[in-house]
């Protein structure tokens, strides 16, 4: 009878531990796919440029609806900023661009890096 409680007590030991070490990894893996999530996903992805001007940009959502409304987006643009893609400078953007912006912070909206798709 004692070996079978000892049995019994070691086994649930076992499985308890090996339940505790499948949660650090997979803590471990969420953790790294979250990261990268945030660095390959833009704020803003297949937005239309509105209109360009010297150190901003306006983006709106592509109109889906003809009688719904859009926000529109002010992009701030410095000298840190990455335009890339089909085009590579901010005097190439024009009205219609199809773009992804990744933006440092939400309230000012600086741009980090802007992606021009064809």
């Amino acid at each position: 009878m004692s070996k079978i409680v000892l049995f019994s007590i070691l086994l649930i030991s076992l499985v308890g531990c090996n339940q505790n070490s499948e949660n650090k990894n997979n803590y471990t893996t969420l953790n790294l796919q979250t990261h990268h999530q945030v660095e390959s996903n833009p704020d803003y992805q297949n937005f239309i440029i509105e209109d360009v001007k010297e150190t901003s940009l306006f983006i709106t959502p592509p109109a889906t609806d003809p009688e719904a409304s859009y926000p529109v987006y002010e992009i701030y643009v410095d000298e840190m900023t990455q335009i890339v893609g089909y085009k590579n400078n901010l005097d190439e953007l024009a009205k219609g661009d199809n773009v992804k912006v990744w933006v440092q912070e939400k309230d000012k909206e600086p741009a980090e890096k802007i992606f021009v798709n064809e």
